[in-house]
C-alpha cells in the first residue's frame, strides 16, 4: 500500500471531498518540472514525466500515456489502477469525472498545478453534473511539507549571448507588441518558462537539464514586467534590464499584479494556470497562443548555423561513444549505468557544451520496452555481447540542443528482431525523405513513418515526433509528428526553420525495444507553379549500427537514403575523429 495515499484521503475525509486532482505540471503548466513540484510522484509513486492522478475515497487512478505504460504497472501500489490513455474503452480524466461525480460531491485540485483551460473544462462540468469543485485546495503540498519537501531549486539567471541567439530582445519584444495589437488587447501575460528565457535572451538552471528560470512577464505597448527572484540576478544584469525598459520585480508579487490589473489581456490558456487566470477578474481576455511559441519555434539563420555546429559536436561524441562500446562490449564489464557515465564523459568534451538535454535513456533488452525507462542502483544490469541496448540521449550547448536515439547490436539477435529493426529504420529515413508542400502540419506526414510498421500490425503508443527549443526545452511545441490530430489543439504548419525529431519504433514488454532517432530541420525546397514545397534536412550526424539491418527488406530507394545518410555522416565527422575510428567508421558505408 502507498502510505502517502493513505494520508491523503485520510485528509480528503476530514474535509468531506469526494476526489482530489493531482497533475504533473507545476504554476507554469511545464513539461518538466523541478522536484519541489513533483506531488504526482510523491503521492503516487509513479516517476515518469506525463501523468495525472485521482484520489479517491478508497482507490486510486493513475492516467498516463503509451510510453509509461510498462513502468507505471511496476511503480504504482495495487489500491491504484492504471488508466492507459489513447487505448480503446479507456476514458479520458474527464469523461470519468462526469461518470462518477454527483450532485453534492466535492471534487478538489489546486489551481496553481492545472491550466486555465483544464480548469474551465471542469468547471463547466460541474455546473453539468452538480458537484462542488474547490481549486483552492493544496492536500499534496501540505501534506508534503510535513515529508521533507525539497525547496524550489534558486539558480543565477545568465545571459545567452547574441552570438547564439541572433536576435536582440528589443527586436522580440517589438514583434511581440504588433501581435498583441493584431489581437486587440494592451497586454500580454505570459508565463511559459522557455518562451520568457527566449524572449529576454535569458537561461538558468531552475530545472534538471533544461536552462530555464522560474518567471513571469507582463508585457503592454510601453512597459514590460520581469518577475524573477532578484537574489538571481547580479547588480549588471539588473541595469541592463533598466536600460532596456524591463521593469524587474520579484517572483513573489505575481499574485498581488495580476489582481490589480484592469485591462484587454492577452493570454495563452493552455499555458497559463487556473488560479492566474482567476486572479484576472477585473480584465477582459482574449484566448490565443502565446505568439512567443511559434516566434521561437522558427529558428533563424545564426541559429541555424550553430545548430549544424553543435550537431557535429554532439554526433563526434555519440560516435566516438559507439566505437568504444563496440569494441569493448563483452571484453571489460560494462553496466547501464556505467555506460551512460562514459557517454556522458564524451559530450563533456565538445566545445560550448553546458549538460545533458534530459537524464539518458540507457536500456539493455527488455528495459528497454519501458520507452522511457531511467536505470537506477537497484535496476542496473550487466551489459554483455548479446542483444540490444537502447540509448537516448542529448546534450545542451550553447548553441542547441540535441536528442538522439540509438540502437546498438552488441551480439547475437533473433530474426524477429533484426526485422524490427530494419522496419524501424526504414520508418525514420522514410520521413526524413519527405518532400511536401507548405500547409502541411506533422499530423499529415506522421503516416510516412508508420506505414511499414502498420503494414505488419505494429504500432508504437507516443507521437514519431516533436518540436525541440534552440538551448531550450528538449521537448517544445507547436510543432509535432503523430497521427491523432486533435482538433482543440492541433500541431502547428510546418515552417522552415522549425526542427523536429523523427523517432519511430517498436516496444515488445518483456523483450526488447527498438528506437532511432534524427533530429531534422525544416527547409525550404522549391517553388513552382504548384506552390512552395519543402523538405528535411538531417541534423542529427550519427551514424546506424548495420549490425542490425537487414538490406533485403530494403528497396532501392530505401537503400540508397541509408548509404547517403551514412556517407554524410562519414564526411561530417572523420575531419574530427581519431585514425582508428575513422578507419572503423568507414566500415559502416555501404
Amino acid at each position: 500500500m502507498n502510505t502517502n495515499f493513505m494520508k491523503l484521503r485520510d485528509i480528503m475525509r476530514t474535509q468531506n471531498v469526494t476526489y482530489y486532482l493531482v497533475p504533473s505540471e507545476d504554476p507554469h503548466q511545464s513539461e518538466y518540472v523541478d522536484d519541489h513540484f513533483k506531488c504526482r510522484q510523491y503521492i503516487s509513486g509513479f516517476t515518469g514525466s506525463a501523468g495525472t492522478f485521482l484520489a479517491g475515497s478508497n482507490e486510486g487512478w493513475l492516467w498516463t500515456d503509451g510510453r509509461y505504460f510498462t513502468q507505471a504497472e511496476q511503480q504504482i501500489s495495487s489500491d491504484i489502477t492504471l488508466m492507459k490513455q489513447g487505448v480503446y474503452g479507456v476514458p479520458t480524466t474527464l469523461q470519468f469525472l462526469e461518470q462518477n461525480l454527483h450532485p453534492n460531491d466535492v471534487l478538489g485540485t489546486s489551481g496553481l498545478m492545472i491550466s486555465a483551460s483544464y480548469g474551465k473544462k471542469i468547471a463547466k462540468l460541474s455546473k453539468k453534473c452538480g458537484f462542488d469543485f474547490r481549486f483552492d485546495l493544496h492536500f499534496v503540498e501540505h501534506l508534503w511539507a510535513e515529508d521533507n519537501r525539497p525547496a524550489m531549486t534558486k539558480t543565477v539567471v545568465y545571459r545567452h549571448d547574441i552570438k547564439y541567439s541572433g536576435e536582440h530582445t528589443d527586436s522580440k519584444l517589438e514583434r511581440v507588441r504588433k501581435k498583441i495589437s493584431a489581437a486587440g488587447a494592451d497586454a500580454f501575460f505570459l508565463s511559459s518558462l522557455p518562451d520568457i528565457a527566449w524572449l529576454f535572451n535569458l537561461r538558468g538552471d531552475d530545472i534538471a537539464c533544461t536552462p530555464l528560470f522560474y518567471s513571469y512577464a507582463w508585457i503592454t505597448m510601453d512597459k514590460c514586467f520581469l518577475f524573477l527572484r532578484k537574489d538571481c540576478i547580479s547588480a549588471a544584469a539588473f541595469n541592463r534590464f533598466k536600460e532596456h525598459g524591463i521593469l524587474v520585480r520579484d517572483y513573489s508579487e505575481i499574485d498581488s499584479f495580476l489582481k490589480d490589473q484592469h485591462t484587454n489581456v492577452l493570454l495563452d490558456p493552455d499555458l497559463t494556470n487556473y488560479f492566474h487566470y482567476n486572479l484576472l477578474f477585473k480584465c477582459k481576455i482574449i484566448e490565443d497562443k502565446n505568439p512567443t511559441e511559434l516566434m521561437k519555434a522558427v529558428k533563424n539563420e545564426t541559429q541555424m548555423e550553430h545548430l549544424k555546429e553543435c550537431h557535429i559536436n554532439d554526433g563526434v561524441a555519440m560516435t566516438k561513444f559507439m566505437y568504444w562500446l563496440k569494441k569493448n562490449v563483452g571484453k571489460i564489464p560494462m553496466t547501464e549505468r556505467s555506460i551512460s557515465d562514459h557517454l556522458e564523459a564524451e559530450r563533456k568534451k565538445q566545445p560550448d557544451y553546458v549538460g545533458l538535454s534530459f537524464e539518458t535513456i540507457c536500456a539493455y533488452k527488455d528495459h528497454a520496452a519501458m520507452m522511457h525507462y531511467q536505470s537506477t542502483e537497484e535496476s542496473d544490469i550487466a551489459v554483455t555481447a548479446e542483444g540490444m541496448l537502447l540509448i537516448d540521449s542529448g546534450g545542451q550547448y550553447y548553441g542547441g540542443t540535441t536528442d538522439v536515439t540509438r540502437t546498438f547490436i552488441l551480439g547475437p539477435i533473433s530474426d524477429e528482431e533484426r526485422k524490427y529493426f530494419t522496419l524501424v529504420l526504414k520508418s525514420m529515413l522514410t520521413l526524413a525523405d519527405a518532400k511536401f508542400l507548405s500547409g502541411c502540419r506533422g499530423s499529415n506526414l506522421d503516416i510516412l513513418a508508420r506505414e511499414p510498421l502498420w503494414k505488419e500490425g505494429v504500432d508504437y503508443r507516443c507521437g514519431t515526433g516533436h518540436g525541440v527549443g534552440y538551448f531550450l526545452g528538449v521537448h517544445e511545441g507547436p510543432n509535432a509528428f503523430r497521427w491523432r490530430s486533435n482538433p482543440e489543439n492541433l500541431d502547428a504548419v510546418l515552417q522552415p526553420g522549425m526542427v523536429i525529431t523523427d523517432e519511430p519504433g517498436v516496444y515488445v514488454p518483456g523483450k526488447y525495444g527498438i528506437r532511432t532517432e534524427n533530429m531534422l530541420l525544416c527547409r525550404k525546397w522549391q517553388q513552382n507553379e504548384y506552390g512552395a514545397f519543402l523538405h528535411f534536412e538531417p541534423l542529427t550526424l550519427v551514424p546506424i549500427d548495420l549490425d542490425g539491418v537487414d538490406l533485403s527488406l530494403f528497396n532501392d530507394k530505401e537503400n540508397q537514403l541509408l548509404r547517403d545518410y551514412q556517407q554524410l555522416v562519414y564526411d561530417n565527422l572523420a575531419p574530427h575523429l581519431e585514425e582508428d575510428e575513422v578507419s572503423w567508421l568507414k566500415t559502416l558505408l555501404l
